[in-house]
């Protein structure tokens, strides 16, 4: 019957399933806390078991409509009835095809055709190996949805430059080669979901295409089984994205310090550092498990030397097999490359990692890595056709758990950094994101926040991008305002990453002093803002909700955003509109909460002044050095210095907090978790009193001595606190909202 393959929610109630004689099914479900519009949404779906039967000639499709409809307020029916068998319209594979003669009386030689007296003999073409008959199972789904509907989700790559999936047809699978704006931004989840509510899940590893016409979604995945999916309902489109879906010089080392000693003299913030190819001998840099002597004469000692300084130490992986190295010659010897992929034709095929032999191998050499000191690793390509691209995002996943595993057994659950390019969903909890390489110019700035919000849309929480963009159109530098912005932008980004070398680091020609400084402010803010990143990376890990936020998530009410791709929420806090276009100029509008929210307005997050109202449009100029960042009335926000990486300048450095609250009478109780370095959840709450003119502040211990700050029309009033928990009442507030 057509609801094999069709399970609901798991926050639904389901209350009642039936099934007619003529295979007709009925499902009805209550989503308790919403209801649904009294639109009907058609679609068809396959049952996939009916689909390819071992032993069964004529393979048919069963085709279904699928209806939702409300029928009473909070409970949906949903109806799904076989329309008809459509597997014998389809010819045999070996039907002639007849060709009519012309009729009598007219003649198909009006233009002749010369012909040589003696044509030469064709060579024969060698008969092509005949495929291996498909024995899996196909299953695929289309749902069509209401004109007006916007559908989000399965790519990271923006592909009309938006958050929309308007008109894409794209298999789930890496972007191969160059692109508009971003090359290689290819993280990815077979799920897409509409502004109405409705989401898909399909729970699998396999190949298949998405295509996005119009107002209707279609999928068709091919497996070895059949394949599952999960209708999902929620009008609350972040309560939807937190359903449980299923089941990250001289030589290199001079170079490298040359890089200490800037980032220690000019006082910028870090505290990672990683060697992207070259590092390594062999072919390609990569295969050896080693580091070039050339390059680094004692790596150990000089990961040791890091690691001292501050700094996490990572390095370049991928599963590429590079031609004559020790990987690849192991390789080779052992049948562990895929058949087809000529190694010496193709630059560096990948292992087949679903053999035994060959993940364990790979396993044990990469520890040479861990065990001189390297935390975390960086994971490149594995969408370049070095393994046939319906396994890729099998082949993927398991070497991201293949490097997560080599670190955890070295250094433990969350205490290395790992970030790759090409990922699906199933890897979240096992690497960071950051998003291929973007071109250095304003339309690859552009298109990096709209990739790092369709990112989150996906569930992938801790993303960044190359700061200045990595692929230089034409050979040319990016200038110092792009530089600027972009740091911006990577400040108010879950990880923030720039790269190094002639062009690509700021105290290097051609650079000013002044963009130095504006890398040490905005460094300065993400270390700054790190207990809010932290906090909010966590509760991500828990519900799902990225820390880059579409503004709908937050602001669902408001029906003007749902295709705002050059502002977001970070966390639930902050409004950041960053420039993405050169000038210094752009306009902002502040997203409306709507009637059922009590928080409407917004103040600059820089100057502590300046508020503006949910709803309105301004034009924002700003200099080089400064940005749109807002902050909501009556937030809190924990911000500090709480990790000292590099910053080896502070004397006697300790970790501290600063608590930063903004109340509004309209706002009467906030709350945040924070999360302390201990892994506790430490609850800080404030209350207002508009009668009583009082703020009440209360917090759990928050393990670190620090500041409250409280923001209002007369300043910043400062209350000191200990580790331990403490609550405070300060009245007559005169709020910056009221």
């Amino acid at each position: 019957m057509g609801i094999v393959n069709i399970s609901v929610a798991p926050s639904a109630n389901a209350l009642r399933v039936s099934t007619a004689d003529d295979g007709s099914s009925s499902l009805v479900f209550r989503e308790g806390a919403f209801s649904v519009s009294n639109s009907i949404y058609s679609g068809s779906v396959t049952d996939g078991k009916a689909l390819l039967a071992a032993g069964v000639e004529e393979q048919k499709k069963r085709v279904s409509t699928v209806r939702y409809t409300e029928i009473s307020p909070g409970v949906v029916q949903v109806d799904i009835v076989p329309l008809q068998d459509i597997g014998d319209q389809l010819p045999a594979p070996d039907t002639p095809i007849e060709v009519e003669d012309p009729e009598e009386g007219e003649s198909d030689d009006e233009d002749p055709i010369l012909i040589p007296d003696e044509p030469p003999e064709p060579e024969p073409e060698p008969e092509p190996e005949p495929e291996e008959p498909f024995t899996g199972v196909i299953t695929t789904s289309s749902f069509a949805f209401e004109d007006d509907d916007i559908i989000y989700g399965v790519w990271e790559y923006p592909f009309n430059g938006s958050l929309s999936n308007r008109d894409i047809t794209f298999e789930v699978k890496g972007l191969f080669g160059e692109q508009q704006g971003i090359n290689y931004a290819n993280a990815r989840a077979p799920f897409f979901f509409t502004r109405s509510g409705f989401g898909v899940y399909v729970d699998t590893l396999a190949m298949g295409t998405f295509s996005f016409q119009g107002s209707t979604a279609s999928f068709s995945f091919a497996a070895d089984e059949e394949v599952s999916y999960k209708v999902l309902f929620n009008p609350d489109l972040k309560a939807l994205l937190q359903e449980d879906f299923h089941g990250t010089v001289e030589n290199a080392e001079d170079n490298l310090y040359d890089i200490v000693d800037h980032l220690y003299y000019n006082e910028i913030r870090a505290t990672g550092m990683f060697a992207d190819r070259p590092y390594g001998t062999g072919n390609m840099s990569f295969g050896n498990f080693d580091f070039d002597p050339e390059f680094f004469p004692d790596p150990e000692a000089f990961i040791a030397n890091i690691t001292e300084w501050g700094y996490d130490f990572q390095v370049w992986v991928a599963n590429r097999a590079f031609l004559d190295t020790e990987l690849y010659t192991t390789a080779l010897e052992n049948d562990w490359l895929f058949p087809g992929i000529n190694g010496e034709e193709f630059l560096g095929p990948a292992l087949d990692l679903t053999i035994p032999e060959a993940y364990e191998y790979f396993q044990d050499r990469l520890r040479y890595f861990t065990d001189i000191g390297v935390k975390g690793f960086k994971i490149d390509r594995g969408e370049e056709h070095e393994l046939p691209d319906e396994l890729q995002n099998i082949q993927n996943t398991i070497f991201q758990q293949l490097c997560y595993d080599v670190m955890v057994e070295k250094w433990g659950v969350g205490n290395f950094f790992s970030f790759s390019r090409s990922v699906v969903d199933r890897a979240r909890s096992l690497t960071a994101v950051w998003n291929g390489d973007s071109q250095a110019d304003w339309e690859g700035l552009a298109f990096s926040v709209t990739s790092g919000i369709r990112a989150g849309l996906l569930l992938y929480s801790t993303w960044g991008s190359d700061i200045g963009g990595y692929t230089r159109p034409d050979e040319t530098t990016p200038g110092e305002e792009l530089w600027a912005r972009w740091m911006q932008f990577g400040a108010f980004s879950p990880h923030y990453e720039i790269m190094v070398g002639d062009g690509h680091t700021p105290w290097y020609e051609p650079y000013s002093s002044e963009l130095v400084e504006i890398l040490k402010k905005t460094a300065d803010w993400h270390i700054r803002l790190i207990p809010y990143i932290r906090s909010y990376t966590y509760q991500s890990a828990q519900t799902g909700i990225p820390v880059i936020r579409a503004l709908f998530l937050e602001y669902p009410g408001d029906l003007s955003i749902y295709e705002t791709g050059d502002a977001y929420a970070f966390g639930a806090e902050f409004f950041v509109a960053p420039f993405v276009a050169e000038g210094g100029v752009r306009t902002v509008y502040f997203p409306d909460a709507g009637e059922n929210s009590t928080s409407h307005k917004f103040v600059d997050w820089f100057n502590k002044t300046a508020v503006y109202e949910g709803g309105t449009e301004v034009e924002v100029a700003l200099p080089l050095d400064e940005m749109p960042v807002y902050v909501r009335e009556g937030s809190i926000v924990p911000t500090g210095d709480i990790h000292q990486g590099n910053a080896k300048w502070i004397e006697d450095w300790k970790p501290s907090l600063e608590i930063e609250f903004y109340p509004s009478y309209a706002v009467e109780e906030s709350r945040f978790e924070y999360l302390t370095a201990d892994g506790e959840i430490a609850v800080i709450t404030m209350r207002t009193n508009r009668e009583e003119e009082t703020v009440l502040v209360e917090t759990d211990a928050l393990g670190v001595a620090g500041v409250f700050k409280v923001y209002s029309k007369t300043g910043a009033a400062e209350i000191p606190f200990t580790e331990a928990s403490m609550s405070f009442l300060m009245d007559k507030v005169a709020t910056l909202f009221d």
